[in-house]
């Protein structure tokens, strides 16, 4: 009888927009441009408030080598109420869609 090989799952570390800002100041300050904590975490946040905004007006957003974000239109669908059996529409709704890049994609697969 063979064996399954053991995986091993480890959980995710979590990096929010404080950690980011500092990782990127720290970045910064070896290149020598001067921005403070405050003023980098501030380029993340209108950064980010810029994207939603795109995403909001059905825009896409490229950043080659990494990623792309764009909306699609989920259609309407008939789902059933689990607990009544009663059956309901679920009507059609705009929902964010991501594809990673082939580099990116193999740049996570080759780090061990």
């Amino acid at each position: 009888m063979a064996t399954k090989p053991k995986t091993t799952v480890t959980k995710p570390t979590i990096i929010g927009k404080k950690t980011l800002g500092e990782r990127l100041q720290l970045k910064l300050v070896s290149k020598k441009i001067a921005l403070t904590k405050a003023q980098t975490e501030e380029v993340i946040s209108q950064m980010l408030e810029q994207i939603k905004q795109s995403l909001v007006n059905a825009e896409e957003i490229r950043f080659p080598g990494y990623f792309s974000l764009k909306t699609a239109t989920q259609s309407a669908r008939v789902a059933m109420n689990l607990q009544t059996k009663k059956k309901m529409t679920i009507p059609a709704k705009r929902v964010p869609k991501v594809k990673f890049s082939v580099d990116l994609k193999e740049a996570i697969t080759k780090k061990k």
